[in-house]
């Protein structure tokens, strides 16, 4: 199973106010090659996802555990069963969601990005 980077790697762009251009910049890949990665079209590579950790000075892992933050995944944990590792998810979802209004998208995700993992 792919997991599909291009919400987080939206959020990470929005955030930082870079355009599209930008952020294929980073990643080495065309402007039109990056919206399709964002759209969900196609998928984003290991070695572009190490660009974007390096040049954020964070972890593989951390971009990892963000994406899982996402506000559609959450609604999925949360919809699902509710195993030991799903709760941890959801407690670190809501210790990092507090940084931000309520109201903020994909909040949880953006405030791990931020701060990293918690050791």
């Amino acid at each position: 199973m792919a997991l599909e980077f291009g919400p987080l790697l939206r959020v990470y762009r929005q955030y930082w106010s870079l355009t599209q251009r930008e952020m294929a910049e980073l990643l080495c890949i065309s402007q039109p090659v990056y919206s399709r990665i964002e759209r969900g079209e196609r998928p984003v590579s290991m070695k572009a996802l190490q660009r974007v950790a390096d040049a954020s000075g964070i972890s593989i892992q951390t971009l990892i555990m963000a994406h899982l933050l996402l506000d559609e995944n959450l609604d999925a944990i949360a919809n699902g069963s509710a195993d030991p590792a799903q709760k941890s998810l959801l407690e670190l979802a809501e210790k990092h969601r507090g940084s931000f209004p309520a109201s903020f998208k994909d909040g949880a995700a953006l405030g791990l990005l931020l701060t990293g993992i918690p050791e």
